[in-house]
């Protein structure tokens, strides 16, 4: 390992071989992975993947040239790992039982909370019947707030190509959510009351 500078850029050092860079690369971005991950594969191996994806990282980074921004490679890498153990996994199911999530300031009943985790984990399992790459595209525009055109960026594709997924996962999501009681109501354009 050669001589690393305590001043060169946190991914420079990473690419260097720190691995206190490195742990600290991972330390501000996991979160960030995982939340991303909750989307595409099954809660049960969220973390097993997240792991998967520093792996990935870890063993990549040298050839992470800078062309475009950390974060997209970041994404870019954390979505191939998940597509590659969708494609591994193809035969496991979701667990439609979910824990239900920690409340940490004084808020939502706990019957909101039940109703809250209860629809997102309808949501979640209808998401997993979208094909992998719509559901991709949905979950990063609709859920995170990325533009098409980074997403296109991360995905390594055009933009019409994740606006006409994006339209299409929307479409598909709508008409699973219309058969579902308790998700109809989000899904309709106010026909409900008529």
């Amino acid at each position: 390992m050669s001589e690393v500078s305590p001043r060169q850029p946190l991914i420079e050092r990473a690419k260097a071989g720190d691995l206190s860079a490195f742990r600290e690369l991972y330390a501000q971005h996991h979160r960030q992975v995982a939340r991303q991950l909750c989307f595409l594969v099954p809660k049960d191996e969220v973390e097993d993947v997240l792991q998967d994806v520093f792996v990935e990282v870890f063993r990549s980074l040298r050839r992470f040239e800078g062309k475009s921004a950390f974060s997209t490679w970041l994404y870019r890498v954390a979505v191939h790992v998940a597509m590659k153990a969708r494609r591994k996994h193809a035969r496991a199911r979701l667990d439609i039982v979910e824990d239900v999530p920690e409340v940490e300031a004084p808020g939502p009943s706990p019957t909101d909370v039940s109703l809250s985790a209860e629809r997102q984990a309808r949501v979640e399992a209808l998401l997993q019947q979208l094909a992998p790459k719509k559901r991709t595209v949905l979950v990063m525009h609709d859920l995170q707030g990325l533009e098409a055109a980074h997403i296109a960026e991360v995905l390594d594709t055009n933009i019409l190509t994740v606006r006409t997924r994006l339209f299409y996962a929307r479409r598909e999501l709508e008409a699973l959510a219309k058969d579902d009681p308790a998700l109809a109501e989000y899904f309709t354009d106010g026909e409900a009351g008529r």
